[in-house]
């Protein structure tokens, strides 16, 4: 068999990459009432248009308990609700509320600087190059599914 070296290890890699990122961001946002950078992708997602929450755990890649866990605890803080669908009445929509876009609106200059953050470690092209190669990969690999 052969040895595998972490350092070597895409998988790895991206794993204590995303790791890193999602611990420094974690801690910024415990200030505003957030337990995970989860919750934070789930309200920027509901910022662009309402969802069911079997499409939030497919769009956030997070198994469909756990999903229902968090939206539970987001609703308790009234940062979003949920509604029937106006298209499918059996269905149930979840939405951000007035309080979650204010919230949004509060915490983004936050996000922002993180990701800028980790972006002035490479320099532009580089930066450019490494959203193609990800990009491309990501492509590749959800066509494979």
């Amino acid at each position: 068999m052969k040895n595998i070296e972490f350092k070597q290890s895409l998988g790895h890699l991206f794993h204590i990459i995303n790791l890193n990122m999602r611990k420094k961001l974690e801690k910024d946002l415990k200030d505003f009432g957030f337990s995970s950078s989860h919750q934070f992708a789930v309200l920027l997602l509901l910022s662009k248009q309402s969802l069911s929450q079997k499409e939030i755990s497919d769009v956030t890649l997070a198994d469909e308990p756990s999903t229902t866990r968090m939206l539970d605890r987001m609703i308790k803080k009234e940062i979003i609700g949920k509604k029937r669908s106006t298209e499918d009445k059996r269905k149930q929509v979840v939405y951000i509320t007035d309080k979650g876009l204010n919230l949004l609106k509060n915490i983004m200059p936050i996000v922002e600087q993180n990701n800028k953050n980790v972006e002035t470690l490479i320099d532009e092209e580089e930066l450019e190059q490494l959203f193609t190669i990800l990009n491309k990969i990501n492509n590749r690999m959800q066509n494979k599914s």
